[in-house]
């Protein structure tokens, strides 16, 4: 799931409801609307490789990434330019 920081938790819960409570959900901070193509696209590459785990990961192995640590998150992915 690709998803803004404001809509991060909306995400988690919808998944949840549809039994993918451990979803891999690739974050960028609000807004995006209204980016020039430089910045969406610093954007975009920096939450890659989030995105190409959560095609790649093995269910179990996402599960227990998201298990491990409590209800632990992982940190929003910020691009490397100021955007």
């Amino acid at each position: 799931m690709i998803a803004t920081d404001t809509f991060v938790d909306f995400g988690r819960r919808m998944a949840a409801t549809q039994g993918c409570p451990h979803v891999v959900i690739a974050v960028t901070p609000n807004p995006v609307r209204g980016l020039d193509p430089v910045a969406l696209s610093a954007r975009v590459e920096a939450m890659l490789p989030t995105i190409v785990e959560g095609f790649t990961l093995q269910p179990a192995e996402i599960e227990r990434r998201g298990i491990e640590g409590g209800k632990r998150r992982s940190p929003p992915v910020r691009a490397q330019l100021p955007v």
